[in-house]
């Protein structure tokens, strides 16, 4: 039987995991915001119609939802083959 000498160390994390799972938390935060300052905002900040204000707007939100759950999927949620470990 031989030992090694050195400790055994729990796996880290990769750097770059962790990095992009803040900006793509910041991205989805950004995209939240962006989305409603268009639907909020008065027609002397963007003089755009109302219509085309909405349609920005709503698919600004949409696509955040849509990155948000994809982060959460690849970066937060666990998969089953890690809970059996």
């Amino acid at each position: 039987m031989t030992y090694s000498r050195r400790p055994q160390r729990p796996p880290q994390r990769n750097t770059y995991v962790n990095i992009m799972k803040y900006v793509s938390l910041l991205m989805v935060l950004l995209y939240f915001g962006f989305g409603l300052y268009v639907l909020l905002s008065t027609p002397k900040q963007i003089p755009f119609p109302q219509e085309y204000k909405y349609i920005f707007g709503g698919l600004l939100l949409f696509y955040g939802l849509i990155r948000f759950v994809r982060a959460y999927q690849q970066y937060f949620k666990k998969t089953r083959r890690n809970e059996e470990d």
